[in-house]
């Protein structure tokens, strides 16, 4: 589970400040970007039985991640997707509701994002908490 904190000693208290890493993104991620590239690496192959603690730079290279997997997997990429029924032209964030894979991987990356984003401005850090 990821969380702002300033260090691994202290876990958020509210629930709504946990995100926790679905082991299924993780497999996903594993099996079908890891041999493509390793660019990702600092999400994908993180060891879900260890505490790690994202520095300043790890913190920013993790919202490129983000974003860069949110593009590879969330974003239409041929033209003709923007005509068909499941592309939502006031929402082009919005995904089709039938790959519940890919609506469980981008809610992942926004909210990991947003939570980076939120620790830079709050001058924290980013704290994965393993099993």
């Amino acid at each position: 589970m990821f969380g702002i904190s300033t260090s691994l000693k202290e876990m958020p208290e509210n629930e709504k400040e946990i995100l926790w890493y679905p082991s299924n993104v993780q497999r996903f991620l594993k099996e079908d970007f890891a041999r493509i590239s390793n660019r990702c690496d600092l999400l994908i192959n993180l060891d879900p039985y260890t505490d790690k603690l994202f520095g300043a730079r790890e913190v920013n290279e993790l919202i490129g991640v983000c974003e860069l997997l949110i593009q590879r997997y969330c974003t239409p990429k041929e033209a003709w997707m923007m005509n068909q029924a499941n592309y939502y032209a006031n929402e082009p964030w919005v995904m089709h509701q039938s790959d519940k894979r890919v609506m469980e991987l981008h809610q992942f990356l926004e909210l990991l994002k947003r939570m980076c984003i939120a620790s830079v401005y709050q001058n924290a850090l980013i704290c994965f908490w393993g099993d």
